[in-house]
């Protein structure tokens, strides 16, 4: 008996809440069903699963009159439900579907109205509390350390909604960021306002971070998408950067192809530093030579000439100045019109000598006490080096990649970029990239890429990986999965744009990656990653990051 009057009573409050104009007392609601009716417990169990769970007088927008046909409504709003219903709650469902078919029939328009208007807005998201700690030698800090930590809190709102009576859909990103680069600084992090695309000041409240409508071409097999989206070719390795622009596309079971154009939304912290011109030198002294290095060159009645090389530590100084003076990133771009230079630092790997010249009498004897020095092997010009300045104009992308599935466990895709910005004075920066899948066993795959540039300076950029079950890009949503991936990145920054990798290693740096992913429970995914490597740009220096990450997606 109890059991039947919270049927009735679930039954009753959401006919009620359905609409206004209906308030049928329960002993009328069930009129053409038996008492001891089956479809009573069902749909009490439906209640206690949170799948019933009543409505409001909003919760319809379609058609505002509500027929007699009680149960089939709540059968209708049930159904609405499917997706988010347990396997034994989506059999009850449907059972009871088939039991009140006929009823559903004569509601199948409306049904189809409520559902439609129930799923054409969609919203999902994620919050997350990410934590890294980068160690970069010869870059210091305001406070002259080498290490900054760095606390970040991220929400993103996603909303999806279908455009009426088309089949596109409109998908938007909302972010919240907040920031603190104090070591000590969890829950003391604040949104700051932030510069994009060469001084445009946004705030980090509710950003609009992707913005696009996208769907199929009528009839041509083709899907397009305008507006502010990530192209997502080749796993965003040579670009990762929002594009305010337009996109083609076109995927089958063994071929996809996308081609795409416009101009690139990226935050200035992000983008690489310009080049200009430097006008200071660098020059080693008498004080850096290392004396037991001597050799010989000439030797006449009247002079005397050898060499010294530069002292080891000496040159390694010097390198820290120059980078200390000229860079405070790795994110460096050659400048190929004003310098053959394609690094901030002295190149250490240079052997500088100082010719010491003696003259003599003539008969054999030398003034060692008055010897003159040549500093032409031992001068470093940073004129026209590569120096710290952000640019300010804007950057364009246009690019298409076309990919080919060989075989269930091979794809590849070769992509082409013209990227246009400041950097290089306006010349497209063209980048030439192929990339690769190849599954291992059931839940492996071993991924490479390689991307080269037309500029000069560092242009050859490559990675490869294996990952388990997905590495760091694993679903969510599965109870306690794991994975992780190990693999080698080398960031050039002359072959890249800005590529996805950024948690790890960076563009202007090389070395070797792991990370390990867990999801604690449905939807709540923990990763932790570390890199360890040295400075592409900046020569000589190593680089390493810890980087941690818990995320709840909703």
């Amino acid at each position: 008996m109890y059991n039947k009057k919270l049927a009735a009573a679930v039954i009753s409050a959401m006919v009620f809440g359905t609409s206004s104009a209906m308030a049928a007392p329960a002993s009328d609601l069930f009129q053409d069903v038996p008492t001891d009716h089956w479809a009573y417990s069902a749909v009490m169990q439906l209640a206690k699963d949170g799948i019933l769970t009543g409505y409001s007088d909003q919760s319809f927008q379609g058609d505002k009159t509500i027929t007699r046909y009680e149960m089939a409504q709540i059968v209708a709003n049930a159904r609405t439900h499917l997706p988010k219903a347990s396997e034994p709650d989506q059999d009850l469902i449907n059972k009871l579907s088939d039991e009140f078919r006929d009823d559903l029939d004569a509601l199948g328009v409306r049904v189809t109205r409520l559902e439609k208007k129930q799923a054409n807005v969609r919203i999902t998201g994620s919050a997350a509390q990410k934590y890294e700690r980068a160690k970069h030698e010869g870059i210091t800090n305001s406070d002259g350390s080498t290490v900054s930590p760095h606390w970040r809190k991220e929400i993103k709102l996603n909303l999806d909604a279908d455009v009426p009576k088309t089949p596109l859909t409109f998908h938007g990103t909302f972010t919240t960021q907040m920031d603190s680069y104090k070591g000590s600084g969890f829950n003391s992090e604040e949104a700051e306002k932030e510069t994009w695309n060469g001084g445009q000041e946004r705030p980090n409240v509710m950003r609009p971070e992707t913005y696009y409508v996208g769907g199929p071409i009528d009839k041509t097999g083709l899907d397009g998408k305008f507006g502010a989206f990530c192209t997502g070719v080749q796993n965003d390795f040579v670009n990762h950067a929002v594009m305010r622009g337009f996109d083609v596309s076109h995927k089958d079971d063994k071929n996809w192809f996308s081609v795409f154009t416009g101009r690139l939304d990226i935050k200035d912290s992000d983008a690489s530093n310009s080049v200009t011109e430097g006008v200071a030198d660098h020059q080693f002294s008498t004080a850096d030579i290392d004396w037991g290095t001597a050799q010989k060159l000439s030797q006449t009645l009247d002079e005397y000439r050898q060499s010294y090389n530069v002292k080891a530590s000496a040159v390694a100084a010097a390198a820290a100045s120059a980078s200390n003076a000229s860079a405070s990133t790795d994110f460096l771009r050659h400048h190929k019109s004003t310098s053959g230079a394609s690094n901030a630092a002295l190149d250490t790997s240079k052997t500088y000598t100082i010719i010491q010249s003696v003259k003599g009498t003539g008969s054999w004897n030398y003034d060692w006490n008055n010897p003159s020095y040549d500093y032409d092997n031992a001068k470093y010009s940073l004129s026209g080096k590569t120096v710290a300045a952000t640019t300010t104009r804007r950057r364009t992308l246009t690019g298409a990649a076309f990919g080919h599935r060989f075989t269930d466990r091979l794809d590849a895709e070769a992509g082409y970029y013209a990227y246009t910005s400041a950097a290089y004075d306006e010349n497209a920066l063209r980048i030439y990239a192929l990339s690769a899948n190849h599954k291992i066993g059931r839940k492996g795959n071993l991924y490479a890429a390689y991307a080269h540039g037309n500029q000069g300076g560092y242009n050859q950029a490559w990675t490869a990986e294996y990952q388990f079950n997905g590495g760091e890009n694993m679903s969510a949503e599965p109870n306690h999965a794991f994975g992780y991936y190990f693999g080698y990145r080398y960031l050039a920054p002359d072959a890249l744009v800005k590529t996805v990798y950024e948690d790890g290693a960076q563009i202007g740096q090389r070395g070797w990656e792991g990370g390990l992913v867990y999801n604690f429970c449905h939807n709540l995914q923990g990763l932790v990653k570390y890199f360890y490597g040295s400075s592409i740009t900046n020569p000589g220096f190593d680089r390493s990051k810890w980087f941690s990450s818990l995320t709840f997606n909703f």
